[in-house]
């Protein structure tokens, strides 16, 4: 039923989604190679692709007082 699923995704334009451990991310597991990192315009860009699809952008924020702060924004497109 896997290739069904599979060649049904191939017509429509429609990927399909990653199983398994590596699709989902630890903040806390990422965060023990670089605890943070600086914000840069390219971080920004979407990748707008030409298929049904949504798009999340998460980011942490630590105010120099050490108040945090979380902002998630979502796009989401129809093809």
């Amino acid at each position: 039923m896997n290739w069904l699923k599979s060649t049904l995704a191939t017509v429509a334009g429609t990927q399909e989604p990653i199983y398994g451990p590596t699709a989902i991310q630890s903040v806390a597991e990422q965060t023990k190679t670089a605890p943070y990192s600086e914000l840069k315009k390219d971080d920004m860009k979407w990748k707008a692709m030409q298929s049904t699809c949504v798009e999340t952008q998460t980011f942490y924020i630590t105010s120099d007082q050490g108040d945090q702060a979380m902002v998630q924004v979502i796009y989401s497109n129809v093809a």
